[in-house]
Formats: C-alpha cells, sequence, structure tokens
C-alpha cells in the first residue's frame, strides 16, 4: 500500500474528530470589518501551527490592520510551497435571514447532502483552511513528514482588500518567501453538479466611497439635517448624489459610462472564446438561479455561452451601499446633510486601478461634480493565469485520479467566471514572481450570504462524485504528493 494510500484510509477514520476541528475553527468570530475576534482567531490558527509541528509561527503585527499568521514547516524536502490563506470573514448583520447562528457552526442536512456545516466562513475561506491543516495533519500521522517544506501566511484583513499583505508583509518577508517555488491557496473548488473549476489567478478589485455633502457643496444643509419642509427652499445634496451616481452608469447601471473606462480592456482571442465555449457546456443556468435565489440575468441573456463570456470579461461599477437621512422606522420629515455611498469595481487585463481613479475623478469634475468626495478605501491589480506550471498541473492531475470533470477557463482573465477575487498579483508579481494555484475537491456556496456552508458528507453530482470533507482532504494531501514530485 502506498502513502497516500495510508493517509487516505488515516483521513476516512479520522472523519469525526476532522469535523470537530473544523467546527471550533468556525465558531470563532473573526469579523475583520469589525475587529470582532480577529486576534482571537489568529491566536487559534498560531495554535493550530505550533500543533501542526512548524518551527515558528508567529503572529505578524507591524501596525497592521489585523496580525498575518507567519508559520514555517521545514521537511528538509526539495521543494517549498508558500500556502496562502485568510482567516477574516464577513459580518452577519443579516442574522435574521440564517437558519442557524452564524457562529455555532452546526451540522444540518442540505439536500442533496445529508450533511453540511453552516456558519459565517464555512466556504469563504475558514473552512478549507482548517481542511488543509486536517490533511497536512494525516498526512504527518502516517509518514512522520511532509513531502514539500511549507511556508504558512494567514492573513486577517483579505475582505479588507489586504493592504498590509500587500504593501508592507511581502516585502519585508521577500528574502524568505523567495525560497518558494510557488504558491497554493486551498479552496474546495467543486459546485453542486461536482464540477471542478482550475484557478490560478484573479480579477482586480478597487473599492472606494463616494460622498456629497451640503458643507462642501455649499448649497442645502450645511452641518446636519434639517426638517422636510425645508425642501421648499433649500436644495438637497441626496438628491444631487443621486444624479452624479447616475451619471456613471447607463440608465440600467448596466455599462459604466466613464469617458474611457473600456479602452484598455483585453478582448478575447480565439482560444479564450474556444475555452469560453467549452465551459458553457457546463453552466447550469438553473442551478445558479436556484442558488442566489434570482430570476433573471443581466439584459435577460439566456445563451450560456454570452453569461460566461460577460462574466470573464466583464468590468463592473457596482454600488454596494448608500446611505444618508433617516433610515430607521416609521416616518421623520428630514432633509438630509450628506450621503455616502459604497462602491467595489471589478476590473481585469489590461485596466489599472490608479488610472481608473483619475478617470472617475475627471468624470465627476466634467459632469460639474467637483464637490462630491471619493475616497479610496483600497484594492490591488489581476493576476493572470499560467495552467502549464507544476503547481497548477498538480491541481489537475488531482482531479484526474479522483475522476473529476473540470474545465479551463481563459488564462488571460485568470480566473473562472464567479470566483471572487483575492491578492494573487502579491505573489505572482514582483518581488516575488511566483506561480500560483487555487484548487482542491469538496463544494461550498452563499460566501457572503446567509446559510454559507460547506459539505462533510458529500453526494453524487450530475457530473460525478461531489466531495465532502474527507475527498476535500485526500485531494489537498495528493496535490502536495504530485508537487513534491513534479520536474
Amino acid at each position: 500500500m502506498s502513502e497516500l494510500e495510508q493517509i487516505y484510509q488515516h483521513i476516512e477514520s479520522h472523519v469525526d474528530e476532522h469535523t470537530q476541528k473544523l467546527q471550533e475553527f468556525l465558531r470563532q468570530p473573526s469579523i475583520s470589518q469589525t475587529g470582532e475576534g480577529v486576534r482571537e482567531c489568529a491566536e487559534l490558527l498560531r495554535k493550530y501551527l505550533l500543533d501542526l509541528g512548524c518551527q515558528s509561527a508567529e503572529l505578524v503585527d507591524d501596525n497592521y490592520i489585523s496580525p498575518i499568521v507567519f508559520g514555517k514547516y521545514d521537511a528538509g524536502a526539495k521543494k517549498t510551497l508558500i500556502i496562502y490563506m485568510m482567516y477574516d470573514v464577513q459580518p452577519t448583520e443579516d442574522i435574521a435571514l440564517w437558519s442557524v447562528p452564524p457562529f455555532e457552526a452546526r451540522l444540518v442536512e442540505k439536500p442533496p447532502f445529508r450533511k453540511v456545516v453552516m456558519a459565517r466562513g464555512a466556504i469563504n475561506t475558514k473552512g478549507p483552511l482548517r481542511t488543509f491543516l486536517n490533511s497536512v495533519e494525516s498526512i504527518k500521522a502516517v509518514t512522520g513528514r511532509l513531502p514539500v517544506n511549507l511556508i504558512f501566511i494567514a492573513e486577517g484583513e483579505e475582505e479588507k482588500l489586504s493592504v498590509s499583505l500587500r504593501t508592507k508583509f511581502i516585502h519585508s518577508q521577500k528574502d524568505e518567501l523567495k525560497k518558494a517555488q510557488a504558491v497554493f491557496f486551498p479552496s474546495a473548488g467543486q459546485d453542486q453538479n461536482g464540477l471542478a473549476k482550475v484557478r490560478g489567478g484573479s480579477e482586480g478589485i478597487l473599492y472606494l466611497e463616494l460622498e456629497c455633502s451640503g458643507k462642501r457643496w455649499g448649497r442645502g444643509p450645511t452641518e446636519f439635517g434639517v426638517h422636510g419642509i425645508m425642501k421648499r427652499i433649500l436644495d438637497s445634496p441626496a438628491w444631487r448624489m443621486i444624479k452624479a451616481l447616475g451619471s456613471l452608469v447607463s440608465e440600467d447601471g448596466n455599462r459604466v459610462k466613464v469617458k474611457g473606462w473600456y479602452d484598455k480592456v483585453v478582448k478575447p482571442s480565439k482560444e479564450d472564446l474556444r475555452l469560453v465555449k467549452e465551459a458553457a457546456k457546463y453552466f447550469d443556468i438553473e442551478l445558479m438561479k436556484k442558488s442566489l435565489k434570482i430570476k433573471k440575468f443581466m439584459n435577460d441573456v439566456k445563451d450560456p455561452v454570452e453569461l460566461v463570456k460577460m462574466s470573464l470579461f466583464n468590468t463592473t461599477f457596482n454600488l454596494d451601499g448608500i446611505w444618508g437621512g433617516w433610515t430607521g422606522p416609521g416616518s421623520k420629515t428630514l432633509l438630509p446633510h450628506k450621503v455616502t455611498s459604497k462602491h467595489n469595481i471589478r476590473f481585469v487585463p489590461n485596466q489599472d486601478m490608479d488610472d481608473l481613479v483619475k478617470k472617475i475623478r475627471r468624470h465627476l469634475d466634467r459632469k460639474g461634480y467637483r464637490d462630491i468626495e471619493m475616497r479610496v478605501l483600497g484594492g490591488y491589480s489581476w493576476a493572470n493565469a499560467d495552467y502549464k506550471t507544476q503547481i497548477t498541473q498538480a491541481v489537475i492531475r488531482t482531479f484526474q485520479k479522483f475522476n473529476v470533470k473540470y474545465v479551463l477557463y481563459p488564462p488571460v482573465v485568470s480566473d473562472n467566471e464567479f470566483a471572487p477575487a483575492w491578492p494573487a498579483c502579491a505573489f505572482s508579481r514582483p518581488p516575488l514572481s511566483l506561480p500560483i494555484a487555487v484548487g482542491g475537491l469538496g463544494h461550498g456556496e452563499r460566501a457572503h450570504s446567509p446559510d454559507e456552508y460547506y459539505v462533510i458528507e458529500g453526494a453524487k453530482g450530475k457530473y460525478g462524485e461531489v466531495y465532502g470533507l474527507a475527498g476535500a482532504e485526500k485531494s489537498y494531501a495528493t496535490i502536495l504528493y504530485d508537487f513534491a514530485a513534479s520536474k
């Protein structure tokens, strides 16, 4: 019996124990937007790394927003792999919409799956993180060693745009990190049909706030909201804000109207379109509608090819939230003095974040909205995929070994069609310039939404087995062994 087969057996016989470890991790809040439980979660993760046998595991907190858990496991192997992780999660302000308390990590049935763990962070991405650690612990329990050296980087501010990781940590630790040959981000790569998607990069993201105030405008209320009856004689910053936001996009909100916005967007090549058409064969429109609780797609598009193409090559200007004035129950007649909006902007090769910021500012100025304040909260660039690297090939061969149907997406857009952005550019660009891959078996859904879940017991899907916790752990072990042996 091979080492991997022994490891598989160990994983199967410890599923209950590994599930409990997963629940423990998910029960620890780590909301980076509010700070709730972040340091406690970092300390817990540091303990996990020390228990694993890392020679060092520390909290790097040099005036960072949240500490980075930095661990090193030297196995005396020929190859070194950076394991990127994130331990922070989004808020749960929509608790009333959850079926279970979001930090209880309750095991529930969610057809077609007999058992899932439901919790904030279950799929994004504390579930896969703890699953990877379970897998590594199983390798050590069976063999006493790991096939590769591991450098763990777990950040607690990914949901706040990874500012400390990109601007400080990577540069301060570059000499140590350059010892690695690649970067791996453990994830659950299957959908509910069992289809796996190979990822190797990320889109770019820009996050900003816009604010219209009577004080900056010089019209309407300037210091506080006033009685709504005063609209008879005063201008409204709220209506001004709405007009300004309306100028940024088309009437339906689906196309950005900022001059030059699409100038640098890379157009799909013939090979890109071939991959799009192949991927579209497995795009389940009805499954996505059911999962997201939606009725129609943008522009009433029904063609899977067009939907996949839009999701890969489109650039967006989203309105995440807007507030000002009275938002409580009942009526309060009020003329607000200030309105603020938040926006996440997704951009693709070869768009540039700084260039987009300048174009937005010029647009507002030209339209007569010089008074509207723009605050850039953060962001990072895109990173292209490379399916020929050793680490990506290790993911692909693992899918093949487990008889999992998978699809490849155009590498110029670097990602599958609905996967969220992550700071891949921090690793793929100087000073490290390392190959990157995201992958693994398993399934979960509803990231950032109520009833987020991660599958513990899998089920048969349209394209084969949808693997649960044990299958995901086996896949991570297989990826590490494949990467170690690759030449």
